[in-house]
């Protein structure tokens, strides 16, 4: 099995191609994904595709940028930021940490996000 972290690298490089089925198909069916921790999680891929098509329609020139890693196991833990244009035209770079678990088969079935909801471009 490739390592998790480069199997998310991966997913990194064809979410910067908007690449959707490659996308998707890094994603176990069942995944869970807490897009951001303390909101409902979206469970499945079908959850997963709908949020990745309002998230790419209101953003532009988007940037996943990764700082920091450390992998454990099955585990990626994740540092970094996300620079884009949001709907607005405001350009933003919005820090997050988050874990992504991968199954046997390299599928990703759980990822939660841990970051400020509120879009740091709007702060005062």
């Amino acid at each position: 099995m490739t390592a998790p972290i480069d199997r998310l690298r991966a997913l990194m490089e064809v979410s910067g191609r908007r690449d959707k089925a490659a996308f998707l198909d890094a994603f176990d069916p069942a995944i869970e994904y807490h897009y951001h921790v303390g909101t409902r999680p979206l469970i499945g891929i079908d959850w997963v595709d709908r949020f990745i098509s309002r998230y790419w329609a209101n953003h532009s020139e988007t940037e996943w940028v990764l700082d920091n890693w450390a992998q454990n196991g099955k585990k990626v833990l994740t540092e970094g930021r996300e620079d884009y244009v949001n709907a607005e035209g405001v350009k933003v770079s919005h820090p997050y940490m988050g874990i992504i678990e991968f199954n046997d088969a390299g599928k990703i079935v759980a990822w939660r996000d841990y970051f400020q909801m509120k879009d740091p471009a709007a702060m005062g």
